[in-house]
């Protein structure tokens, strides 16, 4: 009897393999027919596949090939055939299957990324940043930030604060956090709080964060000063900032008309010297923003 039962278990496991090794092929095939340039052809292929594993619990082996399969035909939705719906689809069921692993947060960081450079909706972005910044992803800082972010571009600029000084709590030591002081600044800045984005700004300096967040920091400093005409320490900053900048020229094209303010304002006789000084200003703003 016992030897009948082991006899039926090894039946059993053979027949899985076998199972999961066409699945396979069938999977294999279909990323063949995505390689030649036949997306339509690949998802197709992809599409049956999923129909022959279905939604229940699978051999590990046959799990493993469902979850690939579900990640590709979301992939090739997304990428090759702008099926953006579908793909966001193909996603979700991913995460629903394969939920809290690393391929369903990465399912949701493309969904997030389809809201937001394909249909143009930052909110429902914005939800699915959060699932991933509220895990224990390594990504979770990144994600964050990307909230963030989101918040910022929706000129939302309070829950941007709220999103990058949760951010500095959560992770103070990491590199996105002196990336969310830096945005917490420009928040200040574009409601034209300068008192206070001139304080963001040296803190997010005085953290020591890498040259580029730093000079991206003097750089917001130095258009405040310039701004409110106070030119010296406008070029002191934009000159220090320019080694580290990520875009020198903006820099060097900033430093050229700051230059140029300054000695337009020396030049004019003085009951002019007012009105020159304020045309300047308002050129530079404009020239900058």
């Amino acid at each position: 009897m016992r030897q009948g039962r082991h006899r039926g278990a090894a039946v059993l496991a053979l027949l899985l393999l076998g199972a999961c090794s066409g699945a396979a092929r069938d999977l294999e095939r279909a990323n063949e027919l995505r390689h030649a340039g036949k997306p339509r052809e690949a998802l197709k292929a992809y599409q049956e596949l999923l129909a022959d594993l279905g939604e229940g619990s699978l051999s590990r082996g046959s799990a493993d090939v469902r979850l690939r399969a579900l990640k590709y035909a979301g992939d090739v939705s997304y990428l090759e055939l702008g099926d953006y719906d579908g793909a966001v689809t193909y996603y979700r069921r991913l995460i629903s299957l394969y939920p809290a692993t690393e391929d369903a947060y990465r399912a949701r960081a493309a969904i997030g990324d389809i809201y937001v450079d394909r249909l143009q909706d930052r909110v429902a972005a914005i939800a699915q940043y959060a699932d991933i910044a509220g895990s224990e992803s390594p990504e979770a800082p990144r994600y964050q930030l990307r909230v963030a972010r989101e918040y910022l571009e929706l000129k939302n600029y309070a829950q941007a604060r709220t999103e990058a000084r949760i951010l500095r709590e959560r992770w103070p030591q990491s590199a996105e956090a002196d990336e969310a002081q830096l945005l917490t600044a420009q928040s200040w800045a574009l409601e034209k709080r300068n008192d206070e984005a001139l304080g963001a700004f040296q803190a997010a300096i005085d953290r020591r964060p890498r040259p580029e967040i730093a000079a991206l920091a003097m750089e917001g400093e130095a258009h405040i000063y310039a701004l409110q005409g106070k030119l010296d320490k406008a070029l002191e900053l934009y000159t220090q900032a320019l080694p580290g900048h990520p875009n020198p020229d903006a820099i060097r094209t900033n430093i050229e008309k700051v230059r140029q303010r300054r000695e337009a304002a020396k030049t004019v006789t003085p009951g002019d010297r007012d009105a020159v000084f304020d045309r300047r200003i308002k050129e530079h703003t404009r020239e900058v923003q």
